[in-house]
């Protein structure tokens, strides 16, 4: 059912071609509203629906947007707010629809715990290319591109792996704030994850084009005669 306390931001058609209980053709209208706990993970999620026939349920695969959430089927003729009636052999997919809630709230708790791990995999990663570039460039000849503009703007790779470790270095760093009850705890965790979100991508974008100065200087030391 959907959850009133949450509002139906926008409401889509979704078809079933093929029933995989009585072959016909069925359409649905799900709703979907904005996600009140921000999460790391990805876009996809999974939906419990009925078919309207023999009752059986139906599993069907969505795609969500930006901090949004999947509320359930709705009667967009009687309103967006009204739920639509299921038949009572739905059992089998309120089942589905309870393990999806539980993999919800386990995927949540450690939610920060992914973030968190994928910051010190990749500050190891930052912090250690700067020694195996520097020993690949002096392998394949650093005094080759020595004095040329290349040679001059070779320092780049290294200083955009320093600068991609620091920004795992800053989202590892614990924040420290006065939480009194659950508002306060939601509205702290949910600043704190954007916050963590921010130094992720600036990291990651600093160690991708890290990545790429690496390649185009050390192929220039390569064929430089």
């Amino acid at each position: 059912m959907v959850d009133p306390s949450i509002p139906i931001a926008r409401i889509q058609q979704y078809t079933v071609e093929r029933c995989p209980h009585c072959t016909e053709r069925h359409r649905f209208a799900l709703g979907f509203g904005r996600r009140a706990v921000l999460t790391f993970g990805g876009a996809a999620a999974s939906a419990g629906l009925t078919c309207p026939t023999t009752g059986g349920p139906i599993v069907v695969e969505l795609e969500l947007r930006e901090n949004e959430t999947y509320l359930g089927p709705v009667d967009p003729s009687a309103g967006a707010a009204v739920t639509v009636a299921l038949p009572e052999p739905a059992a089998a997919g309120a089942a589905v629809a309870q393990d999806s809630g539980g993999e919800r709230v386990e995927w949540q708790k450690g939610s920060r715990t992914t973030a968190l791990d994928f910051c010190r995999t990749m500050l190891t990663t930052s912090s250690g290319a700067i020694p195996v570039y520097t020993a690949v460039l002096n392998y394949v000849g650093t005094k080759r591109i020595s004095g040329s503009f290349s040679g001059r703007l070779s320092v780049l790779p290294v200083i955009f792996f320093l600068l991609a470790s620091v920004a795992f270095i800053m989202a590892l760093v614990p924040t420290l704030a006065a939480v009194t009850d659950e508002r306060g705890f939601r509205e702290f965790r949910d600043r704190r994850l954007r916050l963590l979100d921010r130094y992720i991508w600036i990291g990651v974008t600093l160690f991708v084009a890290a990545m790429a100065f690496s390649v185009y200087f050390l192929f220039s030391a390569l064929i430089t005669v």
